[in-house]
């Protein structure tokens, strides 16, 4: 399958791309430093900017084949990795992505859409761990889910009008909601259903785990299309 991936030289993203390859897909990345990726097969890399609607479709071009789908992995950046550290990202720039990257999506006939989005984000809030879950909402990092809520919300006002419209197909979305984010060992993950409800008090999911999980169980199968799934490991 050929994919486009916005986000691939992140911590996440360049996970998802190396298992995307082990699994024998081709993947375009767009990137703003394509030297921050190394050379490989399989691979096309393209330098532009996912907020940047004519650098997405310069991408889409470039693929050896038409994209079946696009993966998104951006992150909102800080000055520090602390919660409390100051934003150093656009207050809007998942939301912008999106936007872009769905009227290039519209525009040539890509249906599939797979998000990162995180534990915390719309109906999953209330199923934080109430310590945690004032972090999230009222410190740096309540920067960047106001963000991905406002994703959320946006792809599924897109998908209601595509329907509405007709001529362009069902959008077949999923945004990922993974728990707390560690660099350890992939492991196998579990699915806490849409909203986290059995979370427990500090679950966490490696990158390569949620890598595993977008490309194994989301892109190569459709369990998943229309949902938000939670997952830990």
């Amino acid at each position: 399958m050929q994919i486009l991936l916005l986000g691939a030289s992140g911590r996440t993203g360049k996970l998802i791309l190396s298992t995307a390859i082990s699994h024998n897909h081709t993947v375009t990345a767009l990137i703003r430093n394509p030297s921050s990726l190394t050379p490989t097969t399989r691979m096309t890399v393209v330098s532009g900017s996912p907020l940047n609607e004519q650098d997405i479709e310069k991408a889409i071009k470039a693929s050896p084949a038409p994209p079946s789908a696009i993966i998104i992995a951006l992150a909102s950046v800080r000055e520090t990795n602390s919660p409390f550290s100051k934003p150093t990202s656009p207050p809007r720039m998942m939301t912008e992505a999106h936007e872009k990257a769905l009227e290039a999506m519209k525009k040539f006939g890509i249906k599939r859409l797979i998000t990162i989005s995180a534990f915390g984000v719309g109906d999953s809030n209330p199923e934080v761990f109430w310590p945690t879950r004032m972090v999230l909402n009222h410190s740096g990092i309540g920067f960047a889910y106001a963000d991905h809520n406002a994703v959320e919300v946006l792809v599924r006002k897109t998908a209601e009008e595509w329907e509405d419209e007709g001529g362009h197909g069902k959008l077949e979305w999923t945004l990922v909601r993974p728990v707390m984010l560690n660099d350890k060992e992939a492991k196998d993950v579990k699915v806490l259903g849409n909203n986290g409800k059995e979370a427990g008090m500090l679950p966490s999911c490696s990158r390569g785990s949620v890598a595993a999980f977008v490309v194994g169980s989301c892109l190569e199968g459709r369990e998943f299309v229309g949902g938000t799934p939670v997952i830990c490991d």
